[in-house]
């Protein structure tokens, strides 16, 4: 009798940067480091296409190629009838995608067209339970997107969330309250695998010490309306005179950069401000290591984990009430919360932070504590249980 099969399936994957994809990776590495203690479980990975090769090595997943590279909706119908194929070529018991739609959409599309019977896990990780139509945010934003959601959610035998403000919107979204669970995004912790880790990289050269006591404030971003760069860059400019020589670094990247790069000139902050490229890898590491703070100010996170490796790696944060943030951050305690539609609230904590070093230290000495509790190899744990759950229930 053959092992029970998962088949995690995402249509978004490494190269591209995210943290959706960080989280993805970090969660199969040390899974497939997991599933070699065990022979309970055979676990297949569907990637989208060959530029995700090099990422997605492993002993004990075996893999397949989606040979997908977005488009519409035919491109969507090749997809579902690619990953029919697959269904009946593996025949699993689970199905685990990353989002509602387009993933979950084309497996059930896929299981009914090639008449191949699967329990369908998706994990939320934001946008596909979000409509934020003012920022051009979130797939239930239209009309279209919130009958496909309401499709795919009502047939769900598990709906992972990533934070207690993402289940509501779960609900809403046609999932029944009982088949909704929470599951935190983790970050690899001691003893966990880790891609990213390499040799150490010197960026003293880049972020030389500032004098009077300046601090680095870090933002890593990819520029998108949501991500509210411009209530950061409004609240620097309201602290001209409050932070002395310290500065602000934008990891910002890609074709929204450029309104940011004009943004900081319009309001004279060409000097506080730098323009750092994007961070991967140790040089990423780095940066956290050597900024002060790191600061998130979202209009909408569903979790946040560029917060929660900003706390592994020293930083004091401050980051948004809204969404996910406040699982991990409790005000005053490990990390600063503010109101991501007031820049005066995010000035006065990025001033305070600035004045009481003690404040700083205290903050990052509780929020280590926090990270040990998210560790990616228990979110691994978390997941195998779903799965377990999942095929006890099918034999029943």
């Amino acid at each position: 009798m053959r092992n029970p099969r998962v088949l995690i399936l995402t249509t978004t994957f490494l190269p591209v940067v995210g943290g959706v994809q960080y989280f993805l990776k970090w969660f199969l590495d040390n899974l497939d480091r997991r599933l070699a203690r065990t022979e309970d479980i055979e676990v297949h990975f569907a990637y989208p296409n060959a530029e995700a090769h090099e990422y997605v090595q492993f002993e004990n997943i075996e893999t397949h190629s989606l040979v997908f590279h977005g488009g519409g909706r035919s491109e969507l119908a090749r997809l579902s009838i690619r990953i029919g194929r697959l269904l009946r070529k593996i025949k699993p018991e689970i199905v685990h995608c990353h989002a509602v739609s387009p993933d979950g959409l084309c497996v059930l599309l896929a299981s009914r067209m090639f008449g191949v019977p699967i329990d369908l896990v998706v994990t939320s990780h934001g946008q596909d339970l979000v409509s934020l139509p003012e920022m051009n945010y979130g797939s239930l934003r239209t009309v279209r997107g919130r009958l496909i959601a309401r499709q795919v959610t009502r047939r769900l035998s598990t709906h992972v969330v990533v934070s207690k403000a993402m289940v509501n919107r779960a609900v809403d979204a046609g999932t029944p309250r009982h088949r909704v669970e929470v599951i935190h995004n983790g970050v690899p912790m001691s003893g966990d695998l880790d891609f990213e880790c390499g040799d150490p990289v010197d960026v003293s050269a880049e972020l030389p010490p500032l004098p009077g006591g300046g601090i680095y404030i870090l933002s890593l971003s990819s520029g998108r309306r949501v991500k509210n760069l411009s209530g950061l860059i409004e609240a620097m400019s309201l602290t001209a005179d409050r932070l002395g020589s310290s500065k602000l670094i934008l990891a910002c990247t890609g074709p929204l950069s450029a309104s940011v790069v004009h943004h900081v000139r319009d309001k004279g902050l060409s000097d506080r401000v730098v323009f750092c490229g994007e961070l991967t890898g140790a040089r990423k590491r780095a940066y956290f290591e050597a900024s002060e703070v790191y600061c998130l100010a979202s209009h909408f996170e569903a979790f946040g984990l560029v917060a929660l490796e900003a706390m592994k790696f020293g930083a004091a944060v401050v980051a948004t009430k809204e969404g996910g943030p406040a699982d991990f951050i409790q005000h005053e305690s490990n990390g600063l919360l503010v109101a991501a539609s007031d820049p005066q609230d995010i000035a006065s904590a990025l001033t305070r932070l600035y004045r009481a070093p003690s404040l700083r230290s205290r903050l990052t000495s509780n929020a280590r504590e926090t990270v040990r509790g998210f560790s990616i190899s228990s979110v691994v744990e978390r997941h195998l249980a779903v799965y377990h759950r999942g095929f006890a229930e099918q034999r029943v």
